[in-house]
């Protein structure tokens, strides 16, 4: 009997601190915790979205819902986690099924990792 050989998918995520910090000095400390905190909620949420409308086969919401995942991501220096949204998205748009059913693996693979590491980044100092 052969041996099953079971893959693990790992991939870096990167995570811009310069934008943590940017945001920490243009808002302040506490302004920027409370912005970031509620991005990462808001990727939560539009995760759960996302996998509705794929479950549904729901293009339209998937696509919009992955747009919104970009820009939020963007915005507090989750760089992988934006660029695998867009790649959801696109795959969403041209209607690629197989395609889009492997990307959005990825992305909840990067978004869990993208999650924990902008929370052990986010432990602002006093």
């Amino acid at each position: 009997m052969q041996d099953v050989l079971k893959l693990e998918m790992r991939e870096p995520v990167r995570v811009d601190p310069d934008r943590l910090v940017e945001l920490c000095v243009s808002m302040g400390e506490m302004r920027a915790e409370t912005l970031i905190t509620n991005a990462m909620e808001d990727l939560v949420k539009g995760m759960i979205e996302i996998e509705n409308a794929y479950i549904a086969q729901n293009m339209d919401i998937l696509t919009c819902q992955a747009d919104h995942l970009v820009r939020t991501a963007d915005n507090i220096g989750m760089t992988t986690f934006s660029r695998v949204a867009d790649d959801v998205a696109t795959c969403g748009r041209l209607r690629e099924g197989v395609s889009l059913a492997a990307t959005l693996n990825r992305l909840q693979r990067i978004a869990d990792r993208s999650l924990s590491a902008v929370g052990d980044m986010q432990e602002f100092p006093a």
